[in-house]
Protein backbone atom coordinates (compact mmCIF):
# COMPACT_ATOMS: atom_id res chain seq x y z
CA UNK A 1 0.00 0.00 0.00
CA UNK A 2 2.64 3.17 1.21
CA UNK A 3 4.66 1.49 -1.89
CA UNK A 4 1.46 2.42 -4.38
CA UNK A 5 1.16 5.84 -2.10
CA UNK A 6 5.04 6.65 -3.15
CA UNK A 7 4.62 5.75 -6.55
CA UNK A 8 1.96 8.10 -6.95
CA UNK A 9 3.68 10.74 -5.18
CA UNK A 10 6.47 10.55 -7.47
CA UNK A 11 4.46 10.25 -10.75
CA UNK A 12 2.34 13.59 -9.43
CA UNK A 13 5.76 15.37 -8.59
CA UNK A 14 7.20 14.20 -12.14
CA UNK A 15 3.72 15.75 -13.30
CA UNK A 16 4.00 19.09 -11.61
CA UNK A 17 7.85 19.48 -12.79
CA UNK A 18 6.41 19.01 -16.40
CA UNK A 19 3.57 21.93 -15.44
CA UNK A 20 6.44 24.36 -15.04
CA UNK A 21 7.15 26.24 -11.61
CA UNK A 22 7.56 24.37 -8.54
CA UNK A 23 8.73 24.39 -4.97
CA UNK A 24 10.05 21.99 -2.60
CA UNK A 25 9.42 22.10 1.00
CA UNK A 26 11.51 20.45 3.54
CA UNK A 27 9.60 21.06 7.49
CA UNK A 28 9.77 19.72 10.40
CA UNK A 29 6.16 19.17 12.55
CA UNK A 30 5.09 18.62 15.57
CA UNK A 31 1.57 17.70 15.92
CA UNK A 32 -0.90 15.91 17.85
CA UNK A 33 0.51 11.99 17.57
CA UNK A 34 4.13 13.26 17.94
CA UNK A 35 6.98 14.47 15.50
CA UNK A 36 7.84 13.89 11.49
CA UNK A 37 9.99 15.73 9.18
CA UNK A 38 8.41 15.61 5.85
CA UNK A 39 9.78 16.63 1.81
CA UNK A 40 7.01 18.43 0.02
CA UNK A 41 5.91 19.21 -3.86
CA UNK A 42 4.12 22.58 -3.86
CA UNK A 43 2.78 23.82 -6.79
CA UNK A 44 1.35 27.34 -7.36
CA UNK A 45 -1.59 28.34 -9.52
CA UNK A 46 -1.87 32.32 -8.85
CA UNK A 47 -3.66 32.85 -5.10
CA UNK A 48 -4.06 28.80 -5.06
CA UNK A 49 -1.57 26.54 -4.17
CA UNK A 50 -1.33 22.29 -4.15
CA UNK A 51 0.67 20.31 -1.68
CA UNK A 52 2.01 16.59 -2.03
CA UNK A 53 4.63 14.99 -0.27
CA UNK A 54 6.19 12.31 2.25
CA UNK A 55 7.00 12.31 5.86
CA UNK A 56 9.25 10.59 7.99
CA UNK A 57 7.49 9.65 12.39
CA UNK A 58 10.03 10.31 14.60
CA UNK A 59 9.46 7.99 17.64
CA UNK A 60 7.82 10.07 20.63
CA UNK A 61 9.26 11.38 23.92
CA UNK A 62 7.27 9.41 26.58
CA UNK A 63 4.91 11.71 27.72
CA UNK A 64 2.31 10.69 31.06
CA UNK A 65 -0.53 12.42 29.26
CA UNK A 66 -3.91 11.37 30.89
CA UNK A 67 -6.28 14.24 28.96
CA UNK A 68 -5.89 12.61 25.33
CA UNK A 69 -5.69 9.07 24.35
CA UNK A 70 -2.81 9.08 21.91
CA UNK A 71 -1.37 12.89 22.14
CA UNK A 72 2.81 12.50 21.22
CA UNK A 73 2.48 8.49 21.85
CA UNK A 74 3.01 7.18 18.07
CA UNK A 75 6.62 5.34 17.82
CA UNK A 76 7.20 3.39 14.72
CA UNK A 77 8.84 -0.32 15.22
CA UNK A 78 10.36 -0.49 11.92
CA UNK A 79 11.18 1.37 8.79
CA UNK A 80 7.80 0.56 7.22
CA UNK A 81 6.18 2.16 9.94
CA UNK A 82 7.72 5.42 9.81
CA UNK A 83 6.88 6.43 6.17
CA UNK A 84 3.64 8.30 6.12
CA UNK A 85 2.41 11.16 3.16
CA UNK A 86 0.87 14.51 3.03
CA UNK A 87 -1.30 16.51 1.02
CA UNK A 88 -2.95 20.12 1.47
CA UNK A 89 -4.54 23.49 0.00
CA UNK A 90 -3.60 26.93 0.52
CA UNK A 91 -5.17 30.20 -0.37
CA UNK A 92 -2.58 32.70 -1.09
CA UNK A 93 -2.73 35.93 -0.08
CA UNK A 94 -0.93 38.97 -2.60
CA UNK A 95 0.01 42.03 0.11
CA UNK A 96 2.70 43.55 -1.98
CA UNK A 97 4.44 46.09 0.76
CA UNK A 98 4.45 43.06 3.29
CA UNK A 99 8.05 41.02 3.17
CA UNK A 100 6.07 37.75 3.54
CA UNK A 101 3.64 36.35 1.89
CA UNK A 102 0.63 34.94 3.86
CA UNK A 103 -1.37 32.04 3.47
CA UNK A 104 -4.64 30.21 4.91
CA UNK A 105 -4.31 25.84 4.68
CA UNK A 106 -5.54 22.54 4.65
CA UNK A 107 -3.42 19.31 5.72
CA UNK A 108 -3.93 16.35 5.56
CA UNK A 109 -1.62 13.41 7.14
CA UNK A 110 -1.71 9.99 7.13
CA UNK A 111 0.30 7.71 9.40
CA UNK A 112 0.12 3.88 10.28
CA UNK A 113 2.31 3.34 13.08
CA UNK A 114 2.58 1.38 16.85
CA UNK A 115 2.17 3.68 19.75
CA UNK A 116 4.13 3.11 22.79
CA UNK A 117 2.20 3.93 26.32
CA UNK A 118 3.50 5.17 29.39
CA UNK A 119 0.87 2.74 31.56
CA UNK A 120 0.76 3.25 35.79
CA UNK A 121 -1.07 0.22 37.61
CA UNK A 122 -1.76 0.58 41.34
CA UNK A 123 -0.60 -2.34 42.80
CA UNK A 124 -0.32 -2.29 46.54
CA UNK A 125 -0.53 -0.26 49.68
CA UNK A 126 2.62 0.57 52.18
CA UNK A 127 2.32 0.59 55.51
CA UNK A 128 1.06 3.84 55.82
CA UNK A 129 -1.51 2.91 53.52
CA UNK A 130 -0.49 4.84 50.16
CA UNK A 131 -0.99 3.11 47.04
CA UNK A 132 1.91 1.75 45.17
CA UNK A 133 2.40 1.79 41.33
CA UNK A 134 3.72 -0.21 39.34
CA UNK A 135 5.37 1.75 36.34
CA UNK A 136 6.38 0.15 32.40
CA UNK A 137 5.87 0.61 28.83
CA UNK A 138 3.25 -0.95 26.47
CA UNK A 139 3.26 -0.84 22.61
CA UNK A 140 -0.31 -1.22 20.75
CA UNK A 141 -1.25 -1.28 17.02
CA UNK A 142 -0.21 -0.52 14.20
CA UNK A 143 -2.99 2.09 14.34
CA UNK A 144 -4.17 4.55 11.57
CA UNK A 145 -3.67 8.41 12.31
CA UNK A 146 -5.78 10.54 9.73
CA UNK A 147 -4.88 13.84 10.86
CA UNK A 148 -7.17 17.18 9.61
CA UNK A 149 -5.57 20.49 10.42
CA UNK A 150 -6.50 24.25 8.86
CA UNK A 151 -4.67 27.59 10.30
CA UNK A 152 -2.67 30.28 9.51
CA UNK A 153 1.39 30.31 7.86
CA UNK A 154 3.71 32.65 5.77
CA UNK A 155 6.56 32.30 3.61
CA UNK A 156 9.67 34.64 3.88
CA UNK A 157 12.44 35.49 1.73
CA UNK A 158 15.33 34.21 3.17
CA UNK A 159 18.06 34.62 0.25
CA UNK A 160 17.83 33.99 -3.50
CA UNK A 161 15.40 31.27 -4.10
CA UNK A 162 15.33 30.36 -0.18
CA UNK A 163 12.23 31.51 1.63
CA UNK A 164 11.73 30.55 5.50
CA UNK A 165 8.32 28.99 5.70
CA UNK A 166 5.77 28.10 8.76
CA UNK A 167 2.43 27.68 9.51
CA UNK A 168 0.48 26.21 12.80
CA UNK A 169 -2.94 25.04 13.17
CA UNK A 170 -5.56 22.97 14.73
CA UNK A 171 -8.68 20.28 13.95
CA UNK A 172 -9.26 16.95 14.61
CA UNK A 173 -8.08 13.07 14.27
CA UNK A 174 -9.60 9.81 13.96
CA UNK A 175 -7.89 6.94 14.51
CA UNK A 176 -8.87 3.70 12.93
CA UNK A 177 -7.79 0.22 13.79
CA UNK A 178 -7.30 0.28 17.31
CA UNK A 179 -6.54 -1.76 19.74
CA UNK A 180 -9.30 -2.86 21.98
CA UNK A 181 -6.74 -2.84 24.86
CA UNK A 182 -6.22 0.76 24.44
CA UNK A 183 -9.99 1.52 23.54
CA UNK A 184 -13.56 -0.14 23.86
CA UNK A 185 -13.94 0.54 20.30
CA UNK A 186 -11.92 -0.05 16.72
CA UNK A 187 -11.75 4.09 15.82
CA UNK A 188 -11.57 6.93 18.08
CA UNK A 189 -10.46 10.81 17.45
CA UNK A 190 -9.55 13.80 19.77
CA UNK A 191 -8.42 17.14 18.61
CA UNK A 192 -5.55 18.06 16.79
CA UNK A 193 -2.63 20.75 15.92
CA UNK A 194 0.34 21.24 13.78
CA UNK A 195 3.07 23.60 14.44
CA UNK A 196 5.27 23.42 10.89
CA UNK A 197 8.75 24.79 10.44
CA UNK A 198 10.91 24.72 7.36
CA UNK A 199 12.58 25.77 4.71
CA UNK A 200 11.02 26.28 0.97
CA UNK A 201 13.12 26.38 -2.49
CA UNK A 202 11.79 27.92 -5.23
CA UNK A 203 12.42 26.35 -8.41
CA UNK A 204 12.38 28.58 -11.81
CA UNK A 205 12.05 32.12 -11.65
Amino acid sequence: MKQKIIIFIIAVSSFFTAMGQIDLITAYNSTDIGRNINLSVHKQFKKHSVLLGVKYQIGSIIQNNQSELFRKTYYPRNFKETIGFNTGYQYNFNFEKLKLDPFLFYEFQFTNSHTRNDIIVPVAYDIYGNVLYNRFLEFFGPTIALEHNIGFGYKFNIFGKFYLYQKIGFGIVTFHNVDKKVYGEDHYWEFGHILNTGILYQFGK
